[in-house]
């Protein structure tokens, strides 16, 4: 903490002679033993120089202030590390298939509060039908893109045991059940995966019907040309 005041000489600024700052302060921001930053105090409406109670009530503050910027750096670095993560484990493309034709787009979550994190746009079934699977992992950071990145395989492996719709989905929350249990102590302070919603649909092109089982997903929109 340093504090400049009335005898010792320092460096005016035409900003401090407009503003009649007369007394001030610096307290450095640190955090986990990195210096983040400084906090500047200044005194010009009151005559009375800083005293100790006001380095006191600023070192406080600075110290307060410097973990919520810690905070928000290991936040917002956490958050670009998963969403490149979330964007690796994404299909380059979509799978090409003879009986229908298919587009996806991904839209990650920016509010925070969870991760958009498609499981699988496309999967191939067994014989000539075609499995759909779109799903969102509930969480956030680098724990939901891996959860996602399992729940992804095994969609896959599980489409190509051939399971109805509903079957699949029981053997799959089976499995987000287990997961949850393995990471609901996160060592690094974020919350842990609280579960995955899924839409699954297994489209005959020979009948012409498709059958589907949802899990907490929004119900599909049916546009007819």
């Amino acid at each position: 903490m340093a504090r400049a005041g009335h005898p010792e000489p320092v460096l005016v600024r035409p900003s401090i002679r407009e503003h009649r700052i007369h007394s001030t302060m610096v307290a450095p921001l640190t955090a986990r033993g990195i210096t983040l930053g400084m906090a500047t105090f200044c005194r010009h409406r009151s005559p009375e120089p800083f005293d100790d109670d006001d380095l006191t009530l600023a070192g406080e503050l600075a110290a307060r202030a410097a973990v919520a910027v810690d905070n928000a750096r290991r936040y917002t670095r956490e958050h670009a590390t998963a969403l490149a993560l979330q964007r690796s484990l994404l299909p380059r493309r979509t799978a090409r298939q003879q009986a229908v034709e298919v587009a996806s787009r991904y839209l990650p979550n920016t509010t925070g509060a969870g991760q958009g994190d498609d499981v699988e746009p496309v999967a191939a079934d067994p014989g000539a039908r075609v499995a759909l699977v779109v799903g969102d992992v509930v969480g956030h950071g680098v724990q939901a893109s891996a959860t996602m990145g399992r729940l992804r395989t095994a969609v896959r492996t599980l489409a190509d045991v051939d399971l109805a719709p509903d079957e699949l989905l029981t053997q799959l929350d089976d499995l987000v059940i287990k997961l949850d249990r393995e990471e609901s102590v996160d060592p690094g302070g974020w919350s842990s995966v609280a579960g995955a919603t899924c839409l699954y649909a297994v489209y005959d092109p020979v009948s012409g019907r498709c059958s589907m089982a949802r899990a907490g997903h929004p119900e599909p929109v049916l546009v007819r040309p």
